[in-house]
Parts: structure tokens; sequence; C-alpha cells
């Protein structure tokens, strides 16, 4: 899902969302060029 639509979905703000993946990256010690979402289905 895109950033929009899971604000949308849990009510909340995209800005928020944007910076929860944000701080999730960081404790996965992603770059920021690497996609979060890539990452989640490599291991998943």
């Amino acid at each position: 899902m895109d950033t929009k639509k899971i604000a949308q979905l849990m009510h909340i703000e995209a800005k928020s969302v944007r910076m929860s993946c944000y701080r999730i990256k960081q404790k996965l010690g992603l770059g920021k060029d690497e996609d979060l979402k890539l990452f989640l289905q490599d291991i998943g």
C-alpha cells in the first residue's frame, strides 16, 4: 500500500506514516536509497 492509503486506513496523517517508515528503516540499518517494502518482501 502507499503512504496515503495506510494513513486513511489508520486515521492518521500521511506524515506520521512516513516518519514511522523512516524510524523502522533506521532501526533496521537501511540507507536512504534502500526500499523498506522490498527489504520486507525479501525476508518474508
